[in-house]
């Protein structure tokens, strides 16, 4: 469960990681991991699962990707309110980061920053 959002929301994410084969609560705990994450030094706390963890990542394991697959999965409603919940973390994100040009262009954004 994460806290502000309606039953509603939670009661899709819950019904997205059932879908998807997610253990419960596995949305709540990158929603966690990334919050906490932006706000640690560089090299505190990585925003990344371990490897022999079995998830929806994509295989680069980072909290954010389920974040946004999740998003996307979403009905509108439930989408706004998870936005609006991941959009600090995100905004914080971007003001300690710069855009690293050296990145592939095919990774999210957040794969490609750099601290400073």
């Amino acid at each position: 469960m994460i806290r502000g959002l309606s039953a509603s929301a939670n009661r899709q994410i819950a019904a997205f990681e059932r879908s998807h084969g997610l253990p419960a609560g596995e949305v709540a705990h990158a929603f966690r991991r990334w919050n906490t994450s932006v706000h640690k030094t560089r090299g505190d706390l990585e925003p990344f699962y371990e490897l022999d963890d079995t998830d929806l990542r994509n295989g680069d394991y980072h909290v954010r990707t389920l974040l946004e697959i999740t998003l996307h999965a979403l009905r509108t409603k439930a989408r706004r309110e998870l936005s609006a919940v991941v959009g600090p973390a995100d905004e914080h994100v971007l003001d300690r980061t710069l855009n690293n040009p050296f990145a592939p262009q095919d990774l999210p954004w957040w794969m490609r920053r750099i601290g400073v």
